[in-house]
């Protein structure tokens, strides 16, 4: 008995999956709250980098950039409150939270360009007028550096 050939089974997007699951549901309303207090914030204090990290029952805990932003922050509570009560929020007490964030790597060095041979000549001839003899060598050794190997074909 031959077998029937088999159906791939239809493709469902990825979030109608998650809005079955109750779990992932709750999940989404909860992401979908925390962006828009997060928007809020940035609109009553838009200098400062808050970054909105959970609503526990009706205290809100906001992640400041570092500790001197955080005291900062602590002095602006009531106001902030304040406005987000306007907004229709229910929030009755901020906690600030100092987030260590690693420092940006700095820029790339550009690559610096070799002396020119007269530079290079220019070095040598003050290494050979210089006195003391660590600056001596130590000039020398510059300028060897920068140097081109002699060229084996023309030897």
């Amino acid at each position: 008995m031959a077998r029937p050939p088999i159906k791939p089974a239809a493709s469902r997007h990825a979030v109608s999956w998650l809005e079955r699951e109750p779990g992932f549901a709750r999940l989404g309303e909860q992401a979908a709250r925390l962006a828009a207090l997060q928007a809020e914030l940035a609109r009553e204090a838009p200098a400062m980098a808050l970054t909105v990290i959970a609503l526990e029952r009706d205290t809100l805990v906001v992640g400041a950039p570092h500790a001197a932003v955080a005291a900062r922050l602590r002095q602006l509570t009531p106001s902030l409150v304040a406005a987000l009560a306007r907004r229709g929020w229910r929030v009755e007490r901020i906690r600030f939270k100092p987030q260590w964030r690693p420092a940006p790597l700095p820029p790339p060095r550009a690559a610096k360009a070799a002396p020119g041979p007269g530079a290079v000549a220019g070095i040598r001839a003050l290494s050979d007028t210089v006195d003391d003899p660590r600056l001596r060598a130590a000039l020398r050794r510059l300028a060897a550096r920068h140097t081109p190997p002699p060229d084996a074909a023309g030897r």
